[in-house]
């Protein structure tokens, strides 16, 4: 029932659905508060489970950034330091007389 899915009494369900048929745009204007979204109850053992699934996404996230931010460093030593740039090293590819010597 959307009572039920969006936490709305049946009642204001009805109601609106009154107005709606009477043409009175009151009711979808701004005596509605609460966004659509904000409407469902999410349970709070889902609730904690989403928190705690969020925050361990955003601990990854930043651990990506960090790991990131760590190969441009040593990008930037290895290219001050040993003349080599990785960067074009990358974007040149493998030649395939290096590919066989690798394989060797």
């Amino acid at each position: 029932m959307l009572s039920e899915e969006y936490g709305i009494k049946r009642q204001t369900i009805n109601t609106m659905v009154s107005r709606y048929l009477r043409k009175d745009n009151a009711t979808f204007g701004e005596s509605i508060s609460r966004p659509v979204m904000a409407r469902k109850k999410i349970p709070p053992t889902e609730l904690s489970s989403l928190q705690a699934e969020n925050e361990a996404l955003r601990r990854q996230l930043k651990m990506a950034r960090l790991k990131i931010e760590g190969y441009q460093i040593m990008g930037e030593i290895l290219s001050e330091e040993y003349g080599v740039d990785l960067l074009k090293k990358a974007e040149a590819g493998q030649c395939h007389v290096s590919k066989k010597d690798t394989q060797k």
